[in-house]
């Protein structure tokens, strides 16, 4: 069976952690590589914690660091003008992502000397139209910094899988979602590349939450990846119940993941629409946001440009984590 050929791009805290683990496991994928971006924390610590996830796997997958800093000055100007922003070194990211994934330890394999932004464009422009998928999982930066430099590569990627957005569920503000808010003019530059592009949403990833039994059956598995899961899983746990709460407690959404169980089984997710989308980058309430057209025509001249995930099923989400875990044996 030809494998499926994907890159992932990163900002590893916890849940990226996971998806990096569960993606190098599956059989069915070739990952070509992990590209970093500031994110859960800044962009020498994301890179950290993807070489030391990638070294647990093998260390056979490269890793490129990108972009320090959003796609616009537009962050810069929040840094600077309100005093109520927090970089996410604050208390609440600490209790989800920690600064380290302290699971692995530091890791001895290095960053290569690319760029991820270059490395992107060459991989991309050497492929085939249509051959590589990209699973971004936090701010879009380094992909607008690629579509925009060369935008030869857009037809070579057959689809991206984000874990991005919110239609009723915010984690940043109301209703923005972290990895959209710290880079929506990114987030724009990408949808209006027109790539074959699907959402996957804190309304799925919030639907898909792991609690300590399924966090026992990971740690069943008895391998250091497994192990490593399970520990990281439970540490969002204790971190949501002080934070954001989900429908059973003590559990926790464990979001990245979702992207790769949804492309080994697209029936993981239980609601997908077609929608326009427009991320909001103005300086109001509303930055950040993604404004899904689902239902009632408010862009009803537009077209849909996206797939939006709204719901999963969370026990075979847990069941297909088992089963990619099952091949670190």
């Amino acid at each position: 069976m030809e494998k499926r050929k994907v890159i992932l791009d990163v900002d590893t805290g916890s849940d990226d952690a996971i998806a990096l683990v569960v993606a190098m496991a599956n059989p069915a994928f070739e990952v070509l590589g992990i590209t970093t971006v500031n994110g859960n924390r800044a962009v020498p610590i994301t890179t950290e914690n993807s070489l030391r996830i990638s070294e647990l796997m093998g260390g056979k997958v490269p890793v490129f660091q990108g972009c320090a800093l959003p796609w616009t000055s537009c962050m810069l100007g929040l840094r600077k003008n309100y005093p109520q922003y927090k970089a996410p070194e604050e208390a609440l990211y600490k209790n989800i992502h920690g600064t380290y994934i302290d699971q692995c330890p530091p890791a001895t394999i290095k960053a290569q000397p690319q760029n991820a932004v270059s490395w992107l464009v060459d991989t991309l422009m050497a492929a085939e139209d249509g051959e590589i998928t990209l699973i971004p999982l936090g701010p879009l930066t380094n992909i607008a910094h690629a579509v925009r430099i060369e935008p030869r590569i857009i037809p070579k990627i057959g689809e991206i899988v984000y874990m991005g957005g919110g239609f009723r569920v915010g984690n940043k503000s109301a209703l923005a979602e972290f990895n959209v808010w710290l880079d929506p003019e990114a987030a724009q530059a990408v949808i209006d590349a027109n790539i074959p592009f699907t959402f996957v949403t804190l309304d799925a990833t919030h639907a898909a939450y792991l609690n300590m039994e399924d966090v026992a059956r990971i740690r069943a598995i008895g391998t250091k990846p497994a192990e490593v899961v399970a520990s990281l899983c439970e540490q969002r746990i204790k971190g949501y119940s002080t934070w954001q709460k989900v429908a059973e407690e003590p559990a926790a959404p464990i979001h990245d993941p979702l992207c790769v169980a949804y492309l080994v089984d697209p029936t993981v997710i239980t609601e997908l629409v077609d929608a326009p989308c427009e991320v909001d980058c103005g300086r109001g309430s509303a930055y950040g946001v993604t404004m899904f057209d689902i239902k009632n025509g408010r862009m009803e001249a537009k077209e849909p440009n996206c797939k939006v995930a709204l719901a999963a099923d969370r026990q075979k989400y847990v069941d297909i984590l088992c089963q990619l875990l099952e091949y670190t044996k």
